[in-house]
């Protein structure tokens, strides 16, 4: 049956890189994924690619581009 599943994480560092994510549980859809930055300065994003059911890999870069370790959050939420 289907139902509701949620899986999330804190204070996880991410590398220079890139950061793996692997989920406990499997999702059955690619599942929304919100993600909270701690610390951020201005011009810091992250991409988030390699998403799917499993999981993802997320990177923060600075305003110049250049990858950078940065501790986050996450939250995603799908049909387990």
């Amino acid at each position: 049956s289907l139902r509701e599943l949620v899986q999330s994480g804190a204070d996880i560092v991410s590398v220079t890189g890139g950061k793996a994510v692997t989920y406990t549980n499997t999702f059955r859809l690619n599942p929304s994924i919100t993600v909270s930055g701690q610390n951020m300065a201005t011009g810091d994003f992250f991409t988030i690619t390699n998403k799917s059911t499993t999981g993802f890999t997320i990177e923060f870069f600075n305003s110049s581009g250049n990858s950078i370790n940065k501790t986050f959050d996450f939250s995603s939420r799908g049909i387990g």
